[in-house]
Formats: structure tokens, sequence, C-alpha cells
């Protein structure tokens, strides 16, 4: 049994302790915390130390609960360097489960997962191919007409929403967006052998800055944009002002059902489409039950389903998209999403990031 001490008391501290139990787990000698008012208060029927502790106690571990892993990782390192070796971000109890839940996997695709979480921090992409953006250069720009932050994105503006506010902060979500769209990653939309043929008709659900639009905007005849978030809306309009004459923007919450900022596919589309394209954070079921019609008229479809939001997402899209003459396959490679979403808990299962369907 490992001896262990966490460090952090707020939140997160007891958002994963309610939700891990590791009393039984692990041999918790107590816990760390930066705010002197706390120390010597007991945190879970434990006593809260300051860092001086770690003089006395050498741990196996030390946990850091918080977010600003990197802060206290530098702050150990510095004052503590022997530790340095044993400190661990707040998804180590996660990862251990993980590494314990698949531990007699034969798929290599799981595999090669397991190999990459033993070495490193457990994270949403599990795979050596992500390493390649750790020190990306990035250019941000600013656009002082509407106040905008945008990219330039296989030689297009790529706009994004106000409220990402600073150049770092846009250059991260740019990164990310790169690291999805990687010719490795799970969560690939497209490929040379599944992609969207010239003049086709595009629906993309869950727009957000538009990427992957933008990636298509060229090929296709129309392309149909929906979006909820206001400020996503703002930007869509900034980075496809240029296409507009084949641009249908949509603000709809899409389900299964049309009740006021709802709406069903079936209720907005009325043309056959060529290429469905979905991420709306764990609704993509319930969106695809209320597109019945669209799927059985439109014969020459493909679709590109988020699947890694829950637990069974792949085998009730994969359902779904069957009965209507499809036939599915999924992306390489497995995707672990630590957020509530579906879910009243942070699952350790690894899921498939993208359901493929082709209509025969």
């Amino acid at each position: 049994m490992e001896n262990v001490f966490l460090w952090g008391t707020g939140f997160i501290a007891k958002q994963i302790l309610d939700e891990c139990d590791v009393f039984y787990e692990y041999n918790i000698l107590g816990f760390i915390d930066n705010n002197i008012s706390k120390i010597g208060m007991n945190f879970y029927g434990k006593k809260i130390f300051s860092s001086d502790i770690l003089y006395q106690i050498w741990p196996d571990k030390i946990i850091v609960l918080t977010d600003y892993y990197i802060d206290i990782r530098n702050q150990i390192s510095h004052d503590f360097p022997q530790l340095s070796d044993v400190i661990e971000d707040k998804n180590y109890f996660y990862k251990q489960r993980i590494l314990k839940r698949y531990k007699n996997s034969v798929d290599s695709d799981i595999i090669k997962a397991l190999i990459y979480i033993q070495k490193n921090n457990l994270q949403v992409f599990n795979y050596d191919f992500i390493e390649k953006y750790k020190d990306l250069k990035v250019e941000v720009l600013f656009d002082k007409a509407c106040k905008m932050y945008y990219v330039y994105h296989k030689n297009k503006r790529l706009y994004f929403a106000k409220h990402l506010n600073n150049k770092g902060i846009v250059k991260k979500y740019y990164i990310n967006l790169l690291i999805e769209q990687d010719e490795q990653s799970p969560h690939r939309y497209l490929d040379s052998d599944f992609n969207i043929q010239e003049g086709a008709i595009a629906v993309d659900v869950g727009v957000a800055e538009g990427n992957f639009s933008l990636d298509i905007i060229e090929k296709v005849s129309k392309l149909y944009l929906i979006e909820t978030d206001e400020e996503w809306i703002e930007a869509i309009r900034e980075t496809f002002k240029a296409y507009l004459d084949k641009v249908v923007i949509i603000k709809k919450y899409i389900t299964s059902i049309d009740a006021g900022r709802s709406a069903t596919l079936d209720s907005l589309i009325s043309e056959p489409v060529d290429f469905i394209k979905m991420d709306i954070e764990g609704n993509e079921w319930d969106a695809l039950l209320g597109a019945e019609k669209l799927l059985d008229r439109s014969s020459a479809l493909k679709c590109a389903i988020c699947s890694y939001h829950g637990d069974f997402d792949e085998i009730l899209i994969k359902d779904t998209l069957g009965r209507h003459g499809m036939s599915c396959s999924t992306t390489p490679g497995y995707m672990w999403f630590p957020d509530k979403i579906r879910q009243t808990y942070v699952s350790t299962r690894l899921c498939r990031g993208i359901v493929r369907g082709v209509k025969q």
C-alpha cells in the first residue's frame, strides 16, 4: 500500500475524494496546503500540514489535488528536489484504476495507450503523437474591427469567441484543435479513406470555432452551421463571411424534440444531405433520434459522430445509424473523457472517439 500525501483541501480535492474512496486503497499520511490558516485542522479525518512535513516524512507519492499542478510541482521540486519523481497530478487515482481495468487487454490501441499512461499523467489523448505539440509556435493575431483574436488556419482566418480574451488562451485552445484533428488522433473526423466529396451538402452540428467546417468549405456546395453559443456564432460569422452564399447559420439546440430553443434536424433540414458531423457534448444520440427522416432520405450520406462523452455512446450511435442502413466503424485509438456530462461520475472507461457511418 502506497504512503501518500494529498496536496490541496479545496473544491477539487473534495470532488475527487467524494468519488474515489482512496482511503482503503492507499495509506493517506495527511494533507498538505499552502493556506497557513488551515494548518493543524482536519480534512476527511486526516491532519492538514504545511509543506515542512516533507522534511520529516518521505512519501511514496504526493498527489496534487488542485488545478495548480505545475506551480505546486515546481514548488516541491525547488524545496524538496529528492521528491521530484513522486509528484502526481489530480488524475492519479483515475489513472491507476484505468491501468488496473485494462491490464489484461489484448487490444493493441489500448495497450499503446496504457504504455503512454504508465509514463505520463493521464489526459484526454494518451498517445505519443501529442508530444509534437508541446512546444508548437502559434501566431495569434487580433482584429481591432471585430475585437476578436484569430489565427491563420490553413491560410484562412479562424476567429475565436470573445471569452477567449488573450493570446495565451487562444494559443492553447488552437493547439488542442490541432491535436484533435491530428492524423493519429482518435478524434479525427476525416482521412484519405473517409472524406467529403466535391459539391456535398454538409451539416456541422456543434460548430464552436468552426475549424472542421473551415477545412471543408471549399469542397461543399452548401453548409449548415448549427451552434447555440452567441459568442461562437459571432466568431463564425467573421470566419465564414467570405462564404455566406453557401452557409446557413442556425442557432438551436439539436435534440429529439421541437420545443423552445430545441429543435430536431428533421424540422430544420428538408433536403437530403451528404455529410453530418456532430460534437454536442453527449447529446449526439438524442440528436440522431430527431434526424430519422433526414437519415432515411439522404441516400449518399456519411456521418462522423462523437462517441466519447458517455460510456455507452458508441453502442447507441452505431445502433441508430445501423437502423437507417449505415455501416459503421470507429476511428483508431481511444480517448479518456474526464467531464461529467452524460454520467454522474468520472468514467475510467477508454472510449472510441468517432463513429463513422456510411450509407449502403
